[in-house]
């Protein structure tokens, strides 16, 4: 991963050029690293299906497992991985569910750089064209924003299923600002960054691409998990999100787990197939 620099000088340049500033703090921030699969998932891994979507100038990596009559697509967070998601593929697949996923652009076997919001969508999209619609999307930490807006942006899905999600798309900013030292100017900055080279200059993506935005309008029941200890995603986030949602949704909280923890735990995994329901053949 790119090294940053010493945060007084990005602040510095903040001031005097706040573009080139906001452009370097975007390099870092959309450099997720590599991120190898783990011994413990490699023989998920090693037994997907592999094919690949051409879009824009990535060629996506994409991962089917299972026969299951109807397909679940799984969403893995930024700095993660489609394989990073293994314990969820077995819990689908031993219930009779084919799971569904890809690496997004800057992550496991897709090249870079990292992609947004709406590279998610046009994946998604052409994975509906390949396999039908799904009976769920599920989604993790950013992967759970990009479930949502999946589902909002037509995605045809029966169900939703979201862990340790984050309730709003600004949060990814602050967060990065925060952790590298950085205050309001860079923040500013980066946001601009962001804004221009990824949504031609919209001001309005940190509203428009919020899970809680119009959640309660998703017309698809949602279960949502998060860990009380979560350090990377407060739990707080969830709450929020489940306001959002209304009476179609519910939440299991845990303690314990953490963040990453989460998707491995067997009473989670149980409760998540248990909403799916039965998978029938195809």
């Amino acid at each position: 991963m790119t090294t940053a620099p010493h945060p007084i000088d990005l602040e510095a340049l903040a001031v005097t050029a706040p573009r080139v500033a906001g452009e370097r703090a975007m390099r870092l921030w959309s450099d997720p690293g590599d991120t190898p699969t783990a011994a413990r998932d490699r023989d998920v891994h090693e037994s997907a299906r592999v094919g690949h979507l051409g879009h824009r100038h990535w060629r996506v990596a994409a991962y089917t497992w299972g026969t299951g009559a109807r397909p679940v697509l799984l969403v893995h967070g930024w700095g993660s991985r489609a394989s990073r998601l293994a314990p969820l593929v077995r819990a689908l697949t031993a219930a009779g569910h084919t799971a569904v996923s890809w690496d997004a652009p800057g992550h496991g076997a897709t090249g870079g750089p990292a992609g947004s919001v709406l590279d998610a969508l046009a994946v998604a999209r052409a994975l509906q064209e390949r396999h039908g619609d799904f009976a769920a999307v599920v989604g993790h930490s950013l992967g759970a924003l990009f479930a949502t807006h999946l589902v909002r942006g037509g995605v045809r899905a029966d169900r939703l299923v979201l862990l340790s999600a984050m309730a709003d798309f600004e949060g990814t900013v602050d967060g990065f600002v925060a952790a590298h030292g950085w205050g309001p100017r860079v923040n500013r900055a980066l946001r601009r960054a962001v804004e221009d080279t990824w949504f031609d200059g919209d001001r309005e993506v940190w509203r428009r691409y919020a899970t809680v935005r119009d959640a309660d309008a998703l017309g698809v029941p949602a279960l949502l998990f998060h860990d009380v200890d979560d350090t990377w995603v407060p739990h707080s986030e969830s709450v929020r999100v489940l306001a959002a949602m209304g009476p179609g949704a519910s939440m299991v909280d845990t303690a314990g787990l953490g963040h990453n923890r989460i998707l491995a735990d067997p009473g989670v995994l149980e409760r998540i197939t248990a909403f799916l329901g039965p998978a029938a053949a195809r």
